[in-house]
């Protein structure tokens, strides 16, 4: 498999991933939070178990861990989170934007790829670049692959977070609890 159809596989299986668990309204529960994580760690075992490891390298996956995680913000930032009033339950919404942040860093993934492949003067500079600061080739999907994993992390312990800063089931609508008796409504 070429290093492109290895990028439009990966990418496209995850985007898939998350567009059919996250997008829209769903319910929050724990199949929605492991889903993205189970999905991504698979990936990232099989691509990082054995990744460089030199101290340059080092460097390329925090980089790519950084730009996952302000990618991972902007996902959250893109997903509504509230509590249904008649059954308690959390709901997500994830819309246009969200679907653009996804679709923005799959195909600047992609772009990059491509470009690598095909593109004599971009392969140059990059060749020029990694040789320069003695990256090593190997880097590159490790690379993409943590900036994958931060993203999908950063955006699911943001909404647990938010999850847990939503009002309790029936304190949205004014529901008190007094001392010795049953919820009633205030």
């Amino acid at each position: 498999m070429t290093d492109m159809e290895q990028a439009l596989t990966i990418s496209g299986g995850i985007f898939a991933v998350m567009m059919l668990t996250q997008y829209g309204r769903r319910k929050y529960d724990l199949h929605k939070v492991l889903m993205p994580i189970a999905t991504v760690s698979a990936v990232g075992y099989f691509y990082l178990k054995g990744m460089p490891t030199q101290h340059v390298d080092v460097v390329v996956y925090l980089v790519g861990a950084a730009i996952g995680l302000a990618c991972g913000v902007v996902a959250t930032i893109t997903t509504g989170v509230e509590r249904d009033p008649a059954s308690g339950h959390v709901h997500t919404r994830c819309g246009a934007g969200f679907v653009a942040i996804w679709t923005a860093v799959v195909a600047l993934r992609v772009a990059f790829i491509y470009l690598a492949e095909h593109n004599t003067w971009f392969r140059d500079h990059l060749g020029t670049f990694m040789a320069e600061h003695q990256i090593v080739q190997d880097a590159i999907a490790p690379f993409f692959v943590i900036m994958a994993l931060a993203m999908v992390l950063t955006r699911v312990f943001l909404l647990l977070a938010r999850v847990r800063l939503l009002p309790a089931a029936g304190a949205a609508h004014g529901e008190t609890l007094t001392q010795g008796s049953s919820p009633v409504r205030g």
